[in-house]
């Protein structure tokens, strides 16, 4: 008989499991954001390619679990093979542009990354989900019902994941590298499989009911021993700076072969590096090109196009990259004062060697105040209040969720406030000379459209990269050459690098009229929001086309299809369930001369189903919450890249909590539990219709708010892993292996977690933001609470709807 060390070394190391998973999700996740040039759409697609595998894993589990003697020996063999999967794959995430083959400066088109991530993380993740029938038959008897020692393992598994997230976030991630961490990992999971080990060995101990090989035991011990040995010695050695040197050498020469690699670090809000071609240094952003410095030239025609758009321009805020000569071009103009801001301190840190002396000086001019704050939480929060004559937003096109906020329609209205009433806002996005096409136009229009809800008058230049000028006040903003001029030489600026003839050559007029005229004349351009961040869409439809990828024309077709063609097909596939499900027990009837026994027979399958496409739904609205709240605090805050380990964690915890609620319930109280689940759906739907203006309402910029904003978080997560143990209580009902039920619930919950992060992320929350995404999960859980009245109305659901002690205990 097992006693609680037995218990607690085997529960640490399904702790351990969570820990190291939890880790390695935020590992590649962070990973992924160089691969997609920080695009938050690879949050969808690394949850979603993480859920396939956990759910391909646990239905392989559960289907083969059978066919092998001792679970308790393939429960370590698994947990050792699964420490060496993780480098393996971070190696091959940084190389995945030589091994799609993809030229230098060219997107990787939507299609081919999507289903080359999923190759590159399901290795991992179908480990995860492959050991958890494994768990539950290794824990079998440590409580009173085997529906409960599957949540047991649920429980736990999500608290190793609580622990994993906390303390990568806190600690491991500001101290060690990838390949650092994954060593101290291994070292630790070694290290719990020796006592694991030799403990059952010394007491002659047997797991899962049978009379394990205490040989094989013995050789697995030493075999850990051994490991454990040989990860020590890795770590004392310069192997893992090595690796970590070499892949990081291999991302970038796939990305910039031509450009020598300076430094490549990681800051709390992202990952940077610095390349130097000839005497020219360039700055990546995850992966993203963001300036290059020095590049006076460029940058003097930015500074003075844009300083000559006030008559007299007093108080100037820059928002974005300021380096290369752009702070000290717009120095030369006759300011008061310029504010830059720029959130990550540690940027301004490592470019400061590389910097020129020109601009050190710009840097620290008397006029110059750097903020590190994030720009829309300063223009939000500053107490200059109709103070600034210019705003000029320098950042990188709205690629991502963080950089789209800069392009919405709040931020131009928090921008207008701190603005006085003559005051302009700049900003640019990329565009082309002399073709505007659908994409390009539906992109660069989409600014355009959204600059005129916010602004009286909009112009924009034309070019490879467009500005477009806003201003309230008429007469300011011009494309007017000579008025241009005029106020060039009011300001008696002597530029090594621009001359006021140059505005001729930036200012053509055929060109002007131009893309006044492409941009004016379209009737479909959307406006960009918080709430639907449009902008962002077509950026990736843009990304798409430029990539020659194959789904750009689906994409641009779904701009305009509305929530309704996303509901009506959920709709249709209700009906046609119940419409099943009505016919099918019309034919047991039929068929059956005693009806009212056959239907409470325990193997029901319609209602087997009817609890798995349930949980699916649960599984599907959880991940989607999360990462719509994910949004949200991007949205907000701006530094997802920091927090992600703590918000990962904190879903989980609430993940933990929900199924140990369930548990306690299944324990101590006696339900008709498929109503349970029918209520615990209707709350998730209730809790997916409020969300938005939940966000709404924590959309102020404070400590409190963001508090808030995570702890819903984790009532997201409470709420998704309330259903889980309840539906592995029905179905013990009806089966008599643990691993077989353990294995094709946590298959379906996340076989509808892949579906909900991939369809959220890339299509529901760009194309139809907070509110449509909400409404949409709302429906699908109302639609299989549905479904479960109508097989409690049916008749089909008797046997399950009463409370069966005497199955509650299974082998």
């Amino acid at each position: 008989m097992r006693n609680k060390t037995d218990y607690a070394l085997v529960f640490l190391c399904i702790a351990a499991i969570g820990c190291y998973a939890t880790i390695a999700q935020v590992m590649l996740i962070r990973e992924f954001l160089n691969i997609f040039y920080g695009n938050e759409l690879c949050l969808g697609i690394v949850f979603g390619a993480w859920f396939l595998g956990i759910a391909t894993g646990a239905f392989a589990g559960a289907k083969i679990e059978h066919t092998f003697k001792h679970a308790f020996t393939i429960f370590v063999i698994t947990l050792m093979v699964m420490c060496f999967v993780l480098p393996v794959q971070i190696i091959f995430v940084r190389g995945i542009r030589g091994l799609l083959s993809v030229g230098i400066g060219e997107y990787i088109s939507i299609l081919p990354l999507l289903l080359t991530s999923i190759g590159l993380i399901l290795p991992f993740s179908f480990i995860i989900g492959f050991i958890f029938p494994f768990s539950s038959k290794v824990i079998l008897g440590a409580t009173r019902d085997a529906a409960v020692d599957v949540g047991v393992v649920y429980i736990i598994e999500s608290m190793g994941s609580l622990f994993g997230g906390l303390v990568f976030s806190f600690f491991l991630v500001s101290r060690f590298h990838p390949f650092k961490i994954i060593t101290l990992l291994n070292i630790g999971m070694f290290v719990l499989l020796i006592f694991l080990l030799f403990n059952f060995h010394r007491k002659g101990q047997v797991y899962s009911c049978e009379e394990e090989n205490k040989k094989t035991k013995m050789v697995l011990g030493f075999i850990s021993l051994g490991l454990a040995l040989v990860m020590i010695v890795v770590w004392l050695s310069p192997i893992p700076d090595r690796v970590e040197v070499f892949s990081t050498k291999m991302r970038w020469n796939t990305l910039n072969p031509h450009i020598e690699l300076m430094t490549s670090a990681d800051s709390k809000y992202q990952h940077i590096d610095i390349g130097r071609q000839a005497e020219q240094y360039s700055i990546y952003l995850n992966g993203q090109y963001a300036s290059a410095f020095p590049n006076e030239y460029e940058y003097a025609q930015i500074a003075h196009l844009v300083m000559t758009q006030h008559p007299s321009p007093k108080h100037v805020i820059l928002i974005g990259s300021g380096l290369g000569g752009l702070v000290s071009e717009m120095l030369l103009h006759p300011i008061e004062s310029l504010d830059y801001v720029e959130l990550d301190q540690r940027l301004l840190q490592i470019s400061d060697k590389y910097l020129s002396p020109s601009d050190r000086q710009a840097l620290s001019d008397s006029r110059v105040t750097i903020i590190h704050q994030d720009g829309r939480y300063y223009v939000k929060n500053t107490t200059k209040r109709q103070y600034y004559d210019v705003i000029l937003v320098n950042t990188p096109d709205p690629a991502t969720a963080f950089l789209n906020r800069f392009y919405t329609l709040e931020f131009f209205k928090e921008a207008q406030k701190i603005l006085k009433s003559d005051g302009v806002l700049i900003a640019s996005v990329s565009s082309a000379v002399t073709y505007i096409g659908k994409e390009v136009g539906s992109y660069a229009g989409s600014l355009y459209r959204t600059l005129h809800e916010a602004f009286k008058h909009v112009l924009v230049t034309p070019g490879q990269t467009n500005f477009y000028l806003a201003c309230n006040k008429d007469s300011v903003v011009t494309l007017d050459i000579d008025t241009l001029m005029g106020r060039y030489r009011k300001s008696q600026v002597k530029s090594d690098y621009f001359s006021e003839h140059l505005f001729y050559t930036l200012l053509q007029p055929e060109q002007v009229k131009f893309i006044e005229n492409q941009l004016s004349q379209r009737k479909d351009l959307l406006v960009n929001t918080d709430a639907r961040p449009v902008t962002y869409f077509l950026n990736l439809v843009l990304w798409d086309s430029l990539a020659g990828g194959r789904l750009h024309g689906l994409f641009h077709s779904l701009k305009d299809v509305g929530l309704k063609s996303f509901l009506i097909p959920i709709m249709i596939a209700l009906a046609g369930r119940i419409i099943y499900v009505v016919v099918k027990q019309i034919k047991l009837r039929m068929k059956s001369d005693n009806y009212d026994e056959e239907f409470k027979l325990p193997n029901n399958k319609q209602l087997k189903t009817t609890c798995l496409i349930a949980l699916a739904t649960t599984g599907f609205t959880g991940i989607a919450l999360e990462i719509v709240l994910l949004y949200a605090f991007q949205n907000i805050y701006g530094y997802i890249y920091e927090r992600m380990g703590v918000i990962v964690a904190v879903f989980m915890v609430g993940l933990a909590f929900g199924g140990y609620i369930t548990n306690r319930i299944i324990q101590k109280r006696n339900f008709k539990w498929v109503i349970l689940l029918m209520v615990f759906e209707g709350i998730i739907g209730f809790y997916a219709l409020i969300l938005p203006f939940i966000i709404q309402g924590l959309s102020s910029y404070s400590i409190a708010a963001e508090i808030g904003l995570t702890c819903f978080i984790g009532i997201a997560g409470i709420l998704t892993g309330l259903g889980f143990p309840l539906v592995n209580k029905l179905f013990m009902q009806s089966s008599e292996d643990i691993a077989v039920s353990a294995g094709a619930t946590n298959s379906a919950d996340h076989i509808g977690a892949f579906l909900g992060a991939i369809l959220t992320g890339v299509i529901f929350l760009p194309l139809l933001g907070v509110f449509g995404t909400c409404l949409i999960l709302a429906t699908l859980n109302l639609s299989s609470l549905i479904l479960i009245g109508i097989s409690l109305c049916s008749g089909a659901a008797y046997r399950y709807s009463k409370n069966d002690n005497s199955n509650s205990q299974r082998k």
